[in-house]
C-alpha cells in the first residue's frame, strides 16, 4: 500500500494512505524509522510503500488495497 508522510514542526511525522488527505496517525521518530528505515534523516515529506497488514494495523481494518 502507497503512503506519504510529512514531518512535523516538532520533529515527529504525519503518515497518510495515499489518496486520503484526512486520516493519518502521527508517529514518534524511532515509530518512522522502524517503520520506514530506507527513508533519510534529512527528510521532510515523501512516499513510500508498506505491507498492507501494516497499514491495517496502523490506520484501522478499513484500509483496503487499491
Amino acid at each position: 500500500m502507497n503512503v506519504y508522510y510529512k514531518k512535523t514542526v516538532v520533529g515527529w511525522w504525519n503518515i497518510y494512505p495515499a489518496g486520503s488527505a484526512e486520516q493519518f496517525i502521527n508517529l514518534s521518530p524511532e515509530e518512522f524509522f522502524t517503520l520506514l528505515p530506507q527513508v533519510s534523516r534529512k527528510a521532510f515529506a515523501g512516499c513510500a510503500e508498506i505491507k498492507l497488514e501494516v497499514a491495517q494495523e496502523l490506520f484501522g481494518e478499513e484500509v483496503r488495497s487499491a
